[in-house]
């Protein structure tokens, strides 16, 4: 810090971090010095404790050391060191740093980064002067300065070992010798020994040594009355200085940048002898040559008060050549080059001169760190030594067992886990499972990413995660988007979930997006919980707070035989899908069953025969376009097709479902394929949002959930076995919402909430609407409870829109209960019938209509 400054803003010792203005008041350099050099000092600790002592980024080659065309070369980039960013905006060549000292021929030698605050002048850098200022400077600049050095080593292994000291161990004490005269009241307020300057005493290190040896200069203008200079021996040309003259007599220092940055020593000051002045910038006579040549960057000439060698006793710091009662003495220890001690003066006080006692130095610490060792014989770097850290989004740690990132080997990360339990993170990014994750037999496992920042894609299979019998597991804040598997038909055997949960006896899904595509073939799911292989059921699973964003004719969340089912606020949806949507085998089927549906054995007036290939005779009913299809088909049949087929409506069945999914084999002409393309036009629906089934359930909550654009929306009902029925305990459904698509020739799967046999039921606060793909079709119900019903059912509030054939249908197909309560109100369902009841008795109560 050569600038004219008052004193040293900030020591390592002092606490402040910043100077406030007070109104009305005077602004010191020191106030607004501190100001800057408080937040850096902190923001350089932070570094250091963040990355430590030096370090770049895994994977940056930022000062990598390489040979280039023959020639010993750093790569261009940052680095940190000391808390300090150092900045290489080039590759940069070894020898082309200025002054530097010549690599060895042969042998090792261990490469290192040296750095350091480096303060810069006008005098040093004249492009710091503003051309409007006419020469005036203004600051003094601050950069990270930094050299690349060399020294040789016997080893190839990275060491620290020979790299130079921070700093001085050497340590100055600064006394007022005399005491001080009482001010003259009739004289300006001064020092009456001196006339001492207001500013900041400098005591710097020119030649490294001990306090014996080591040669010391000070300057009362803290060494700034510096002019950039061209030096040739002992004629010294300087640059325009309007504020900066010298005189014979001065004592000066011929300095560079390079000598300053490697501590090289300077040797006894020059006397200057002679001063001729010019307009264009004085010239120097100095009274011995100089060995500079080549005027290097920051060639100025440099203007001292004194300079001595070896202060191990008091050495008078003197002004002009005169004693004014300051000493300095230097402690034992290594001194060297460029160290600095600053001692604040103010003359305009009776004493205001800083003493320091045992002072360490004020600057300039210097930080090396090793980059490679290097065979200078061979030509090789035999160990890149750059210390390296992991950007922050990079560090693994935390709470979490395992932490995993993209890239990782996510079935390694789950494999990490103890039987015993424990978490894995997954940082956010994308992650491309070629195969299914699995873990088995782990308790307490809990599977974490940051939302849906955290992407699980499954490749070619649909099963993205398998757990299997992990008694407590829970998946939470992701997103999994699982693909079709290979084979046809689409779906393996009891893996049908993206996420899936096989005998896992706690299951617990949350906050999770989860995305499947479209299947022409066996329906996959979104999320799966059933028994495993050996039927280890569910106990309990609690599915909450998801997206799932589901292909056409697939199912959302599936839970099978788990005693408690816990669905609440979920969003089931039709996933927009990522090719064009082609029409599923399912739809295809279900359009071929209808057409061929209306092959009657009871002709009427208006049917149309229909002559087979086997010389039978049918009769098609419905509108002409189903009994041209019949045509169509009959014409294009052969008898042996026909024999192959179990009846006449599975060989037109097919023949449809084939002219739907592979039109260019068709045998349809051009207005039927017209029918059939506007059938199927536009199609696509989540074939089951929410399902409960299996052998068994004893409690089932679905509640809160949105299921949009859907053929069926929730299906709780368990299955029969060898024709007996199986009851649920308590099914409570409530307050959801369910949008139906069903197509006009859909057969099977048609209401948006469908219950089975029960032991208690309530429903309350639903809604349902239906939107109809064609003006006819088969009847879709909002709600049907068909079964075998327990005691108790309460089913209330219903809001049913659209042309739905019932609000609720009702079939009681279990024996009578001796006490019961079947109550059934406030039914909506504007179109059609509000409450159907085909067998049972119940209480019904303000259904419209």
């Amino acid at each position: 810090m050569t600038g004219d400054v008052t004193s040293v803003p900030l020591r390592p010792t002092d606490r402040w971090t910043a100077a406030l203005l007070q109104q009305g008041r005077v602004l010191l350099d020191t106030d607004w010095n501190l100001a800057v050099g408080g937040p850096a000092r902190d923001a350089r600790q932070l570094a250091r404790d963040a990355i430590g002592p030096a370090g770049v980024p895994v994977g940056s080659t930022a000062f990598k050391v390489e040979f280039v065309g023959g020639a010993l070369t750093v790569r261009a980039g940052t680095m940190w060191i000391g808390g300090l960013l150092a900045r290489n905006p080039a590759d940069l060549a070894y020898a082309a740093q200025p002054e530097i000292a010549a690599l060895p021929a042969s042998g090792l030698v261990n490469v290192y980064l040296d750095a350091f605050v480096e303060e810069v002048q006008a005098a040093e850098d004249p492009s710091l002067l503003d051309p409007a200022l006419a020469g005036v400077d203004t600051t003094t600049r601050t950069r990270v300065g930094w050299r690349v050095r060399a020294a040789a080593t016997t080893s190839a292994t990275c060491s620290v070992a020979g790299l130079p000291a921070p700093v001085s161990t050497g340590r100055l004490d600064v006394a007022r010798t005399a005491a001080p005269v009482p001010a003259d009241p009739c004289a300006p307020p001064d020092d009456p020994r001196s006339k001492l300057p207001d500013g900041l005493l400098r005591i710097e290190v020119l030649d490294a040594g001990s306090e014996k040896t080591a040669r010391f200069a000070w300057s009362y203008a803290n060494g700034s009355e510096a002019v950039a200079a061209k030096v040739a021996g002992t004629a010294v040309t300087l640059a325009p200085s309007p504020a900066v003259t010298f005189a014979p007599g001065d004592l000066v220092e011929v300095s560079t940048l390079a000598r300053r940055a490697d501590r090289r020593n300077h040797g006894a000051l020059f006397t200057v002898a002679a001063v001729a002045p010019s307009a264009g910038g004085d010239t120097v006579t100095l009274g011995t040559a100089s060995p500079l040549a080549g005027d290097p960057p920051g060639t100025c000439l440099r203007r001292w008060d004194g300079q001595v060698v070896g202060a191990a006793g008091a050495v008078p710091l003197t002004l002009g050549g005169a004693d004014v009662g300051i000493a300095f003495t230097a402690r034992p220890g290594a001194y060297q080059v460029g160290d600095w001690w600053g001692v604040r003066v103010r003359g305009s006080a009776a004493d205001a001169v800083e003493t320091l006692t045992n002072a360490p130095p004020d600057g300039v610490v210097h930080t090396a760190a090793p980059l490679a060792v290097v065979d200078l014989t061979n030509k090789a770097v035999l160990t890149d030594c750059r210390p390296t850290f992991p950007p922050l989004t990079g560090l693994r740690g935390g709470t979490c067992t395992v932490t995993a990132f993209p890239g990782d080997d996510l079935q390694a990360a789950l494999d990490a886990l103890p039987a015993t339990g424990g978490e894995l993170c997954l940082a956010a990014g994308t992650y491309r499972v070629t195969a299914p994750l699995t873990v088995k037999d782990k308790q307490r496992v809990v599977v974490t990413g940051v939302g849906p920042a955290t992407v699980l894609v499954g490749e070619k299979h649909e099963a993205v995660l398998i757990a299997t019998r992990c008694p407590e597991i829970e998946v939470t804040r992701l997103r999994v988007e699982s693909d079709l598997p290979t084979g046809s038909p689409p779906g393996d055997a009891h893996l049908l979930g993206a996420l899936s949960f096989l005998g896992c006896r706690w299951v617990r899904v949350r906050d999770c997006q989860v995305w499947c595509p479209d299947s022409s073939g066996r329906a996959q799911s979104g999320i799966y919980a059933a028994p495993d292989a050996e039927g280890r059921r569910p106990s309990m699973v609690e599915v909450r707070d998801n997206l799932l964003l589901i292909g056409d004719q697939q199912i959302g969340i599936l839970v099978a035989s788990a005693l408690d089912s816990l669905i609440v606020d979920n969003i089931v949806a039709l996933a927009e899908p990522r090719a064009p949507r082609t029409v599923t085998r399912a739809v295809a089927r279900e359009l071929g069953r209808y057409v061929a549906g209306h092959l009657t054995a009871n002709p009427t007036a208006g049917d149309r025969a229909v002559r087979l290939a086997d010389e039978r005779t049918v009769r098609m009913d419905g509108p002409a376009a189903l009994r041209r299809l019949a045509a169509e088909w009959a014409k294009g049949t052969s008898a042996r097709r026909l024999r192959s087929s179990a009846s006449a409506q599975r060989a037109l069945a097919r023949f449809v479902a084939t002219s739907v999914t592979e039109p260019h084999q068709a045998a349809v002409g051009k207005l039927s394929a017209r029918f059939l393309a506007a059938a199927v036009s536009d199609l696509g629906a989540v074939g089951q949002g929410i399902v409960v089934a299996g052998d068994h359930g004893d409690r089932v909550r679905v509640e809160g959930n949105q299921v949009l654009r859907a053929v069926q929306g929730v299906h709780v009902a368990l299955r029969a076995a060898n024709g007996v029925r199986r009851v649920l305990g308590k099914v409570v459904i409530t307050n959801n919402t369910v949008t139906s698509e069903v197509p006009f020739f859909w057969a099977r799967q048609r209401h948006a909430f469908y219950v089975g046999s029960f032991t208690s039921l309530t429903m309350l606060d639903n809604r349902a609407e239906l939107r109809r793909m064609g003006d006819e079709g088969t009847p879709v119900d909002a709600v049907r409870v068909i079964g075998q019903f327990g005691a108790f059912l309460q089913l209330r509030g219903l809001d049913a829109s659209g042309p739905f054939r019932a609000g609720v249908l009702l079939r009681d197909e279990g024996s009578a209960q001796r006490v019961s309560l079947r109550y059934v109100s406030d039914v909506l369902n504007p179109l059609g019938v509000g409450v159907r009841v085909e067998l049972g008795s119940f209480t019904l109560d303000r259904c419209i209509p």
